[in-house]
């Protein structure tokens, strides 16, 4: 399993195929394991690069507090580290769009294509639509064993539909080889998304295409912030709507993400 020593930590990264440079960030919490139904299909095609966000999965997990900024330098140095210097096609989901926006910020001239997917601005940004007081408390209090952690995740995560359909999935969380999410690294990762830094603002100087794409019954980040990173972003940005889906689009539906996504970055 590649880690690479970056900013002081060690940091998991999965790297898979050739091609132009691809990669998926993900959210709170998340791992390179959100994109197990675009690994195989998209490493046909790219060079397929995601990573384990400081905190989160098999990178280390450092007393916080963490920002948005360590997360972008963490991911120039890793495309340093894998001697990447043709512009990436970026995707973030979640938390991971912010980390994406910060990033183009910082290296504008890094990124042919981005891809925003359930995410929005910053939730400390005064453009951020914010959950229901309901979902908050459980983003912030998901429970105190793994049982309750997971109840949590499904219910305010994916579509009614989906969790009640899918067999097996509460049992694939329960049973996640990776070990859990301590709540220091959990807390210092939710921290960071409330960054006060005007990132509606920085939306007018992106000036690559940008898909947005969202799931209309997203709980954790209500529609309406997708809209308004279509409306920051102008003409440079498309919003697609996945209709029937939750926050987890990539998973929830993953034929209809992968050929929307593909279909934007062959453009």
């Amino acid at each position: 399993m590649p880690v690479a020593v970056i900013n002081g930590i060690d940091l998991y990264y999965e790297t898979l195929g050739s091609g132009e440079p691809l990669v998926f960030i993900p959210g709170l919490g998340g791992t390179t394991d959100l994109w197990f139904q675009q690994r195989k299909y998209f490493s046909e095609y790219y060079q397929f690069i995601s990573l384990d966000n400081r905190g989160a999965g098999r990178s280390d997990k450092p007393q916080g507090p963490y920002t948005m900024q360590q997360f972008a330098d963490d991911l120039n140095a890793l495309l340093d580290h894998l001697e990447i210097t043709a512009p990436i096609n970026l995707v973030g989901a979640s938390m991971g769009g912010i980390i994406a926006q910060m990033f183009i910020h910082d290296h504008p001239q890094r990124v042919k294509k981005l891809a925003l997917v359930c995410s929005g601005v910053s939730a400390g940004d005064p453009h951020y639509t914010p959950t229901s007081q309901y979902v908050m408390q459980k983003i912030l209090n998901p429970g105190n064993t793994v049982e309750e952690k997971v109840n949590s995740f499904l219910e305010i995560f994916y579509h009614p539909e989906y969790a009640a359909n899918t067999p097996g999935i509460r049992d694939f969380y329960l049973n996640r080889k990776i070990d859990p999410q301590p709540p220091h690294a959990y807390q210092a990762q939710l921290g960071a998304c409330f960054d006060q830094r005007r990132y509606y603002e920085w939306l007018a100087d992106i000036h690559v295409p940008v898909l947005v794409y969202h799931g209309r019954e997203d709980a954790v980040w209500p529609l309406q912030n997708a809209q308004t990173l279509k409306d920051g972003l102008g003409d440079f940005a498309t919003l697609m709507i996945m209709e029937k889906a939750g926050h987890v689009l990539m998973q929830e539906k993953p034929e209809e993400f992968n050929q929307t996504l593909h279909d934007f970055l062959k453009q």
